[in-house]
């Protein structure tokens, strides 16, 4: 099941905290194809303590799966195309 994360980094941490094996695909609060990257859940840049003292979900939305199937089968049916992978986590 994929799941979305706008301004809700509660949810997000306990999501995160519930699937340590999971996925996450970064983008822009509105998402567009030049800008999805496809993280492992345990990425530090996408889980622990924001840079900065910031927010996860404020400027940026976090959509969330157990698998990258799930999240590139989302990302094609909402914007017609699939996330980068990092190439720091490799997912």
């Amino acid at each position: 099941m994929v799941r979305h994360f706008l301004d809700d980094d509660i949810e997000y941490q306990i999501w995160l905290a519930g699937h340590p094996s999971g996925y996450v695909v970064n983008c822009e609060r509105h998402p567009k194809p030049n800008y999805l990257v496809l993280h492992r859940a345990d990425r530090t840049t996408i889980n622990g303590t924001p840079s900065h003292g910031g927010r996860w979900t404020h400027d940026y939305r976090k959509v969330c799966a157990a698998t990258p199937v799930e999240l590139e089968a989302c990302a094609r049916d909402t914007i017609r195309t699939t996330p980068s992978r990092c190439g720091v986590c490799q997912p």
